[in-house]
């Protein structure tokens, strides 16, 4: 199989598997969060949990190790010689229905089981059916719940493959797509796909990248030509914007008895807060999460919340490179807050919301649009305040009626628990990642998939910048030791931020943003003592000794 068709047939799965199963979309339904996000990511089909931030399944938690054990049982592990690997699928004895798997939420499937003969038999058969059509259609026989595991049997997978290998190379891609595990994860430990080349990678940024001067001059060189940004909650933290996770956060102090809700409603929503704003809930009762996110809601409308400095860069990217015409190509964004929208050098057509926005309203039944504003006045008027600080909000909460299909089940255009990514996502990626020379991320724990796939997704030459306050990225194949193109800039987004706007001189673009008042207070207050570090800071000419000049020219 060649590299294109195997990772054509992966990512196909994985767009899939996302779509059929549970996304833990802790970044998505949720962005207003600030805290720093985990490190740890699952190879498993996910469920929320109420730590801070990571999903888990299975309870199989991976820290940073090379390669942990819970990945090695679960995936693969593939001892290699030259030309050839071993490896064998050993499928679980007591799989259950794979329908009632599909439609499963992220429980242990595996105290579920079903072992008659007669659905091993059918199994079976399916299987086979589906190695003959040669189809990308093993996720039916492959559904996350199986394991790839070695024996001591060599395939030759340097000749012409036949069918059995064939099946087997569609059963680790499966595999590997099912618990979002990137193939260049699996190859850069030992995992032997052949799908990698040994032809040396030319580097259009030349040496690696060591320092923030190194990035700002790539940034403003003409090797430099498109840019793709891929950006968390950690962006918008300086905006004040409030968070849902933290010790203080709306999960932490979320009472649900005072949600319009049934018992058992209620009950859901005090063992786990997430489930106010889950897709099934929602159909069935649209109040729950309308009522948690009426203060978010209003606040987006009223601009609350300001753009932050790492907002600014990005809008800076575009508007200060390749003579005004922009290197950026897109912007990828987790958050679901829309300040990106007070950028206006950035574009809506050059962002995309995974998760939604905010600031937008739709319907989740027949996905008509409604005007925002129109939104927000019924929200005002229809959404009690559960918090009580808003005196105007009525005592009882009524649902927000579609003018399309007469659905009680409007809400902002936001990704719920449960519900899929838009299709602009899956369309877009393709396209956007080819010829990228440079990936920037900002402030995201990457432990959300398929969002995070688009770290190895990009070119083996591009320059890969992880503007973060904590090291992440190792499970997506980021190197920041032995890796020629990967760079952490250590801090939190805006210090970093405002510090290679000044390596780029663009500081004083900012200033107008100041008069304007169009920054949150903590990033005024930083970009002032900038400016006048800078303006006190004596010019190199002024700081040249005339002495020492006339010694150089003796």
């Amino acid at each position: 199989m060649e590299r294109n068709d195997i990772i054509k047939e992966h990512d196909n799965l994985s767009e899939r598997k996302v779509e059929e199963h549970e996304n833990s979309l802790e970044d998505a339904s949720t962005n207003l969060r600030c805290s720093p996000a985990a490190d740890s990511v699952v190879y498993e089909r996910t469920s929320m949990d109420d730590d801070e931030s990571t999903p888990v399944s299975k309870k199989a938690k991976l820290e940073k190790e090379p390669l942990p054990t819970e990945a090695n049982e679960r995936v693969a592990s593939i001892s290699t010689s030259t030309g050839s690997f071993s490896a064998s699928v050993q499928e679980q004895e007591d799989d259950d229905d794979h329908e009632k798997e599909d439609q499963s939420s992220t429980d242990d499937s595996s105290d579920q089981s079903d072992g008659t003969e007669s659905h091993d038999d059918e199994e079976k058969d399916r299987n086979e059916e589906s190695d003959q059509k040669g189809s990308s259609s093993s996720e039916e026989d492959f559904d996350g719940d199986e394991q790839v595991l070695l024996d001591s049997e060599q395939l030759d997978l340097d000749d012409d493959e036949d069918e059995e290998d064939a099946s087997l190379f569609r059963r680790i891609i499966a595999a590997a797509a099912a618990n979002g595990i990137p193939l260049e994860y699996l190859a850069a430990h030992g995992i032997h796909l052949p799908i990698e080349d040994d032809e040396p990678v030319e580097y259009p940024f030349g040496e690696a990248p060591t320092s923030l001067d190194d990035v700002a001059k790539f940034i403003q060189s003409d090797r430099c030509k498109r840019i793709l940004c891929l950006t968390g909650a950690g962006m918008s933290v300086a905006s004040g914007i409030p968070d849902f996770r933290s010790s203080n956060g709306l999960y932490a102090t979320l009472d649900a008895t005072k949600l319009t809700a049934t018992e058992e409603q209620i009950e859901a929503i005090e063992e786990n807060p997430s489930f106010s704003l889950d897709q099934h809930l929602f159909m069935e009762n649209p109040l729950p999460c309308l009522e948690v996110n009426r203060e978010f809601i209003l606040g987006v409308q009223e601009r609350k919340w300001k753009a932050t400095l790492a907002h600014r860069f990005i809008e800076l990217l575009q508007t200060k490179t390749n003579g005004g015409k922009g290197k950026l190509v897109r912007l990828y964004t987790q958050n679901i807050d829309g300040l990106e929208d007070q950028c206006i050098g950035i574009g809506h057509e050059r962002r995309i919301a995974v998760h939604g926005s905010m600031d937008e309203a739709e319907c989740a039944n027949c996905n008509a649009k409604m005007d925002f504003d129109h939104f927000c006045g019924l929200v005002r008027s229809q959404i009690k305040d559960i918090t009580g600080q808003d005196p105007s909000a009525p005592k009882e909460s009524s649902a927000i009626v579609c003018e399309s299909c007469g659905r009680n089940t409007v809400k902002p255009s936001i990704v719920l628990f449960r519900s899929k990514l838009p299709d602009v996502f899956f369309n877009s990626v393709p396209i956007d990642v080819k010829d990228i020379d440079l990936l920037i991320i900002m402030g995201t724990s990457l432990a959300v998939a398929p969002a995070n796939s688009i770290v190895w997704r990009i070119p083996k030459s591009a320059m890969r910048v992880l503007i973060n306050r904590e090291r992440v990225g190792w499970h997506l194949g980021l190197d920041f030791q032995s890796n020629d193109r990967d760079f952490l800039a250590s801090g939190n987004c805006e210090n970093v931020a405002l510090d290679l706007m000044e390596k780029l001189g663009w500081l004083e673009d900012l200033r107008p943003l100041l008069d304007r008042n169009e920054l949150p207070e903590s990033s005024a207050l930083l970009l002032r003592q900038r400016l006048e570090e800078l303006e006190q800071k004596p010019s190199p000419k002024q700081d040249q000794n005339p002495n020492d000049k006339n010694c150089q020219q003796q």
